[in-house]
Parts: C-alpha cells; structure tokens; sequence
C-alpha cells in the first residue's frame, strides 16, 4: 500500500470518529446532511534516500455546514491542524505544522443557499514504519 492511500484512510476514519461527520471521497451528488467532510487532493513527494524512501504528502480537507455551523465547521478546522502524529500498517506520518492552513469561507455557490467552507490544508513528513 501506499503512503498517500495509507495517510486518507487514517485521515478518512479520523474526521468520522473523532470529529463525526460523515465524510466523503468526492463531493457528494446527492443531498445529504450538514455538515459534512469531504477529503480532497493529494500531493505525495517522496524523496529517495541510499536507503530508504521518505516524503511528505499534502491533503486539502473541506468542511461544508449551512450558514448557522460556523462554530461546528471551525471547530472541526481546529481538531483537524491539531493532528500532529498518524500511524498506519506501514507508514508513520508527522505533521509539518508551519505549512498547514486554513480558511474559513462564505459560499453562496448555490443559489438562494448560504453555505460555511472550511478548507484545511495538512502537510505529513512520511516514513516508513
């Protein structure tokens, strides 16, 4: 497996476990519940050593709620930027903290609908377990 699928998994199962959303691959096409997580790009840059492969990955998270989550939406931003350490099956993944952010929007994309988005942008040094 992967350190890109391997780091969406734990961050998948994170945002539906410890910040309780239902969260998604893609944006959904159908209608469902705010607020709602859905995990976005991936940019893997591995870094090949005399022995051994590291890297660091960046993955965009968006958090969708209606206009009256503000607070639901930034809370889940915080819990996001705290994570600091994943370990997977095969892989450890280490928060590089001065390059995350975060931005905390007013979407009015659809019509007659006022949305809150947040969009968190982690970066993971890896490494192999």
């Amino acid at each position: 497996m992967t350190a890109n699928l391997e780091l969406f998994n734990r961050i998948f199962e994170f945002c539906q476990s410890k910040i309780g959303y239902d969260t998604y691959d893609m944006l959904p096409m159908q209608d469902v519940n705010y607020p709602f997580i859905v995990l976005d790009d991936i940019q893997n840059i591995p870094v090949n050593l005399k022995t051994d492969v590291v890297g660091n990955i960046n993955i965009t998270v968006h958090i969708w709620g209606n206009d009256e989550m503000r607070l639901d939406v930034s809370e889940a931003i915080d819990k996001l930027l705290k994570l600091q350490e994943i370990e997977s099956d095969h892989f450890k993944f280490k928060a590089r903290l001065n390059e995350e952010n975060s931005q905390l929007l007013n979407d009015t994309s659809i019509a007659n609908t006022e949305l809150i988005h947040g969009l968190v942008t982690l970066v993971f040094d890896w490494f192999k377990s």
